[in-house]
């Protein structure tokens, strides 16, 4: 089975288990009408915001600042949704990037929106990741954070990341997406969504080392949150079609790969 058919079904499972990925109706009173990223381009992020590493030490962003290009993501490490399914994505696409080629040459940094999470958790997340993409530089190179909720909001703020607290749910709702920083710490590019085909973070890395600024790319409205989605709402009608839509992927890719199957077993032997 192909590298691009296992991301595939690993989406699409993503998308079943989730139970809540939705667009919101801009309605006034929805309150996820405001969830999505304002692209800030060319914003400069604050140096001195000060968060705690993996190991519990504390850093501010300046440590990560004019060296190499830098991958931003917020979200936190204990979701159910997204934030896994960006992660692997990101992984996924960069192992289609050659070990030796210069546009692996990045910092990566995931920084927690919740701030009861902690370093123990990013510690957790940041081995398994390592583990996942095999690519012995990224030891010193893919950091992940926590913080306190002033930092946490700043930084958010800068970079356009709206989201907020869903109390039924005890979970976080937010958008999807990828930050592109120059290594001054300015924002380059962003790529929304939960795929990120090698080319394009090629191309986003390529910029961002430039010190160049990218085009606004079209809004991917994807968000994590609780699937309670009122009935008739049209965050239950996405929700449900979703659903559908994976079931539907997931059969199509079985019979696909059965068939597949089939056709070697009659092969004659030679």
């Amino acid at each position: 089975m192909s590298r691009s058919t296992i991301f595939l079904i690993m989406v699409v499972k993503g998308l079943m288990v989730v139970g809540g990925l939705a667009q919101s109706s801009g309605s006034a009173t929805d309150p996820n009408r405001e969830i999505r990223f304002e692209q800030r381009l060319n914003q400069s992020l604050t140096p001195a915001l000060e968060f705690t590493n993996e190991s519990g030490g504390t850093v501010t962003l300046q440590r990560y600042l004019h060296q190499r290009p830098i991958i931003l993501v917020m979200g936190y490490y204990q979701c159910p949704m997204l934030c896994g399914v960006v992660l692997n994505a990101l992984v996924q696409s960069l192992q289609d990037v050659a070990p030796d080629s210069p546009y692996r040459d990045f910092d990566f940094i995931f920084v927690s929106i919740d701030p009861a999470e902690t370093a123990q958790l990013a510690y957790a997340k940041r081995q398994n990741y390592l583990i996942r993409y095999g690519w012995r530089p990224a030891a010193t190179r893919w950091h992940f954070l926590t913080g306190s909720e002033s930092p946490i909001r700043q930084l958010a703020d800068e970079i356009g990341f709206r989201y907020r607290y869903d109390a039924s749910a005890h979970q976080f709702v937010h958008p999807s997406g990828l930050v592109f920083l120059t290594p001054n710490g300015r924002i380059s590019s962003y790529l929304l969504g939960i795929e990120y085909p090698a080319k394009d973070l090629v191309r986003a890395i390529a910029t961002a080392r430039e010190e160049r600024v990218g085009s606004p790319v079209q809004q991917f409205l994807l968000l994590c949150f609780s699937g309670n989605a009122a009935s008739g709402s049209v965050a239950a009608v996405v929700l449900v079609t979703l659903r559908i839509g994976a079931i539907v992927t997931l059969l199509g890719l079985v019979v696909v790969i059965r068939s597949s199957r089939g056709r070697v077993k009659k092969e004659p032997t030679r």
